[in-house]
């Protein structure tokens, strides 16, 4: 039957849409690449977090105007406690901010669970404020093409597979772990691919790339026209993440500013209008130990992700 020419048209600029953000995606790629490997006379300035100016960092979303508009509140609410000069980076990826971090690039960042979790296992970051995750709703869902015959875990055996980045808390870790717990392994029971966002993972899908496309923020990308809601179905729906967003601080920051940053924080960002996507609860944890996220590392070792690697 053939495709009427509305659909037609819609599906054609959807795919200059996915060639557009992919596009935007390898440029910010090649950023991941520069930080990680330049020599420490092309490396850029380190920040200064015990003088003038601090650097805030998040991960990067090219293309949603609500989360770029969250961090520049963050970064404002950290301006203001500090009284120093923000500047704000977006790393290629949610590992490139524990990096950024590592090396000294970076002073403050808000960071998914999972990075988070991993981070303060190595020692490479200092955690100074952990939410509450929400215990009723699912992390994440994964979908599927409503003509592809695939409607539940069982029908993935054999498909390709499309996750968000390898340090992302609901398009990877939590979707991965449900596979595993259903039997499934990755590469011998399912193949699967990193496609360096939501938007783009779920486009991966629609477009016929991938099979299957696992994502929290369907809801919103449909919301914001990327893709129509009878593009895809729903086929399976994760544990809850036992463990929030948070911010975390270089090792080496200077104490009067992290005491200034640990009182103001998660006081204006808790509730805060502009925030609202950010999965902030109502209720966090200041300065969380090692055990507030052991859950995650359990989920970690489940998927198999060798912390040695995350250094």
């Amino acid at each position: 039957m053939k495709t009427p020419p509305t659909a037609a048209r819609r599906h054609s600029a959807r795919r200059h849409h996915t060639k557009r953000i992919m596009t935007v995606a390898g440029i910010v790629g090649i950023g991941t690449m520069v930080i990680a490997g330049c020599s420490a006379a092309e490396a850029p300035a380190k920040a200064a977090s015990n003088t003038e100016k601090l650097v805030f960092a998040m991960p990067p979303s090219p293309e949603d105007a609500d989360i770029n508009e969250a961090a520049t509140e963050m970064k404002n609410i950290i301006a203001t406690a500090t009284g120093l000069q923000v500047d704000q980076e977006m790393p290629a990826d949610y590992l490139g901010v524990v990096e950024a971090l590592r090396q000294g690039h970076v002073d403050v960042a808000f960071m998914s669970p999972f990075s988070t979790a991993l981070a303060v296992k190595n020692g490479s970051v200092d955690p100074l404020v952990v939410w509450e995750a929400d215990a009723t709703k699912p992390a994440s869902f994964c979908y599927a093409r409503p003509d592809s015959g695939i409607k539940n875990l069982e029908h993935v055996r054999g498909k390709q597979v499309a996750f968000v980045d390898p340090g992302s808390a609901t398009g990877y870790f939590m979707p991965s772990s449900m596979f595993t717990e259903a039997g499934m392994v990755a590469g011998t029971d399912y193949k699967s691919t990193f496609a360096g966002g939501h938007d783009t993972a779920m486009l991966a899908l629609v477009n016929g790339s991938v099979d299957v496309a696992c994502s929290s923020i369907a809801d919103r990308l449909i919301t914001a026209g990327t893709f129509e809601a009878d593009d895809v179905v729903q086929i399976a729906a994760t544990a809850p993440l036992p463990v929030g967003v948070g911010i975390v601080v270089s090792t080496d920051m200077d104490p009067a500013v992290r005491a200034k940053l640990s009182e103001a924080m998660p006081q204006q960002m808790t509730g805060n209008e502009k925030l609202k996507d950010m999965a902030l609860g109502g209720t966090y944890t200041l300065d969380p130990g090692i055990e507030v996220y052991q859950p995650l590392l359990d989920v970690a070792a489940n998927v198999g992700v060798d912390l040695e690697d995350m250094r």
